[in-house]
This record gives structure tokens, C-alpha cells and sequence, in this order.
């Protein structure tokens, strides 16, 4: 009887050992996963066209280095003949919108003048910042690398303004990452990127943002 006993409290004694080594497994990763970007998140929608997993990959990465703020690593994957466009809303136009060298993008954290990115949604006021306040602002406003919503040549949510990205880049691939915003329909916002082929690669040639807007 004393032997079997025994022998139940050691069997309850490894289980209890096993799930704690399984919890502190998880908060390890948890606390140092942060640094270190998922290839693709557990939520995409495989609707919206994820077969392209190379492109996803490069995408996260590119995020990763903008909510970093590692503008020197990040300049490498932008296209070195067309540079690097930066649309405040999902309309493009190249006409007022920003377009970098890879090279003015590596300064960006030196950079203290103050640029024109374009004109707010819906109102004619200048987007008036300096390329880190932009990045701040209207590239990276959400941690993107988390968003439960990604589309590759796909846009997931869209506002009034008009979407022209397939236009304006007829030859380019866009990974959109969303969050959704509220059941109403409010509260949503994208950061979309756009790459085009160069010497057998995808370069990253426009970073663009879209939000709901009253």
C-alpha cells in the first residue's frame, strides 16, 4: 500500500514539475520574443491571398526595423533607383508626396528638418514633420507587427479616399497589415507595404498609411 502511495505522489510530483518547466518555457519566450519578429502571425486570413510567404516574411522584417527605429539597416531594402514614397493616406500622388533615396532614409534620426508630407485627409492642413516624427505618425502609429489582419495584394479595410496603390505601381506586390478598429466600423488603420522587383529582389518603394476618418 506505502508503494503505491509512493509511487502516485512521485507520478503528481513530475506532472507538477513538467507544467511549471512549460510556464516558465512560455514567459521566457514571451519576454524575449519581443525583439525577434514572427514569420507570420498565428492570425493572417488565409483568404486574403498568403500564398506568397517569402514577400510576408520580408514585410515583418521591414516592420521589425521600423519599430526599432533602425533606419541605417532599413535603407538596404529600400529600391535604389526609385527610392522610397511615403503616402499619409491611401491615395497616392507622387506629385506631393515624399520620395527618399535610401541613403536620406539611413539619416533619419539626424535629420531634424522639418518636410511636407502631403495634406491631412479631408482638409487642406500640411503635414508638417521631420522624417522621425512621420515615422512616428503615420508609418509605424501601431505596433504593425502585431496586427490581426494581413493581406498580400490584398487591401483588407478601406475608407473614402481612393485606393490607387495598383496604379500608381502596376508591377509592385503590397502587403497590408490592419487592425480592424471597433464593430462600428471606427478605430481602424493600416500600414501598407509596397515592393518592386530589382535584380531578382523585392525593394520596398512606398510605406503607405490609411486610417478611418469621419
Amino acid at each position: 500500500m506505502k508503494k503505491h502511495l509512493l509511487s502516485v505522489l512521485c507520478l503528481i510530483l513530475g506532472i507538477a514539475i513538467g507544467v511549471c518547466g512549460c510556464l516558465i518555457v512560455l514567459v521566457a519566450g514571451e519576454s524575449s520574443g519581443r525583439g525577434q519578429l514572427p514569420v507570420e502571425s498565428p492570425n493572417l486570413p488565409r483568404e486574403a491571398g498568403l500564398q506568397d510567404s517569402e514577400l510576408t516574411a520580408l514585410a515583418y522584417t521591414v516592420a521589425g526595423l521600423i519599430r526599432e527605429g533602425d533606419y541605417r539597416t532599413l535603407a538596404a531594402y529600400i529600391h535604389p533607383v526609385y527610392g522610397l514614397v511615403f503616402a499619409p493616406n491611401s491615395t497616392i500622388n507622387l506629385t506631393s508626396n515624399q520620395c527618399f533615396t535610401p541613403n536620406r532614409v539611413a539619416y533619419t534620426a539626424e535629420d531634424s528638418t522639418i518636410y511636407v508630407w502631403g495634406t491631412k485627409y479631408g482638409t487642406d492642413e500640411p503635414i508638417q514633420l521631420t522624417t522621425a516624427q512621420y515615422f512616428y505618425g503615420y508609418v509605424y502609429n501601431r505596433d504593425y507587427v502585431r496586427a490581426p489582419l494581413v493581406g498580400v495584394n490584398h487591401i483588407v479595410k478601406s475608407g473614402n479616399a481612393l485606393e490607387n496603390v495598383t496604379t500608381v505601381f502596376p508591377e509592385g506586390k503590397f502587403v497590408d497589415f490592419c487592425f480592424p478598429g471597433g464593430a462600428d466600423g471606427s478605430g481602424w488603420s493600416t500600414l501598407r507595404m509596397v515592393f518592386e522587383p530589382y535584380k531578382g529582389e523585392m525593394k520596398l518603394s512606398a510605406l503607405i498609411h490609411s486610417e478611418y476618418t469621419e
